[in-house]
């Protein structure tokens, strides 16, 4: 009976569920308590649950970037209204110089100095644009292509991308970590939290419960993206794909929006001196 209460206690605390996407739920427990709170055991998930949790959750795998033709990438940088706004201001710049008599060249500046803003405004956003793209793509290949999974107490060399929540994975030195996962058993475990963190030092971590806090902190919890410079353990995953830790920072690096450049916050150009205070009239 108390050992029912526990294990109720612990899937409360995890949010209910296998699918806790979130750290805080998983951290604050002691590791047997961890299986019970994501729903699966010591021996891994069986082949037949660890389907039915693919089916449910989907993939383990970022989610590729939008990917349009260049030269589409670039027409969308004119579409939007401030470039519109320029590119109609030009023209008829072009238009009043043209009409002009005599033609005065301050009109002819003023209109490729329009058009030079409009030019630049889209070079500089499709360079944004790219640059987020291929970023993404970066962060895409740092993703591990296979792993070491129980699989109803077997050890698999698996895709990595057919890891669920509730899988057991097997890390060892060398390692690179497929999935976020919260740590239950650790032998002088160390990973490399770099691609995350920044930190240029291996970070140990252990088995044993810590208080809540930011999701990188957890010295529980290893996440997808990082790799085991030394020792070995196992670990529970509670989150793939782009729920992850590393999955929310692609999803920053890809969210560029299409078609969006920088924007001018300069005041209105001055019109020529022979236009200021006088309406234009065509043979003037």
């Amino acid at each position: 009976m108390m050992r029912t209460t526990t294990h109720a206690s612990a899937r409360a605390a995890a949010g209910g569920g296998p699918a806790a996407s979130r750290p805080a739920a998983v951290v604050r427990l002691a590791a047997a308590d961890v299986f019970s709170a994501l729903d699966t055991s010591r021996r891994g998930l069986t082949p037949e649950q660890a389907a039915e949790r693919l089916a449910e959750y989907g993939e383990n795998r970022l989610p590729r970037p939008r990917r349009r033709p260049v030269r589409r990438e670039l027409l969308a940088q004119f579409r939007d209204l401030f470039a519109v706004v320029l590119l109609v201001a030009s023209a008829i710049t072009f238009l009043a110089y043209g009409l002009q008599e005599p033609r005065e060249a301050g009109t002819l500046q003023l209109a490729v100095a329009i058009l030079a803003v409009v030019v630049l405004n889209a070079g500089i956003g499709f360079a944004q644009e790219y640059s987020a793209e291929r970023t993404a793509q970066a962060l895409a290949a740092m993703v591990p292509q296979a792993c070491r999974v129980l699989r109803g107490g077997e050890r698999l060399d698996a895709p990595a991308r057919e890891l669920v929540p509730g899988d057991v994975v097997l890390l060892e030195a060398g390692d690179a970590v497929s999935a976020d996962c919260r740590v239950v058993e650790a032998h002088e475990l160390a990973v490399d939290n770099a691609p995350l963190t920044g930190e240029s030092q291996a970070a140990g971590r252990t088995a044993e419960a810590v208080a809540a806090g930011p999701a990188l902190e957890a010295r529980n919890c290893v996440f997808m993206g990082t790799d085991v410079v030394a020792g070995s353990g196992r670990a529970v995953v509670f989150a793939t794909g782009a729920s992850t830790e590393f999955g929310r920072i692609y999803r920053l690096a890809a969210a560029a929006p299409p078609g969006r450049g920088p924007r001018c916050s300069a005041r209105w150009p001055s019109w020529p001196a022979g236009w200021q205070g006088r309406p234009w009239r065509p043979g003037r």
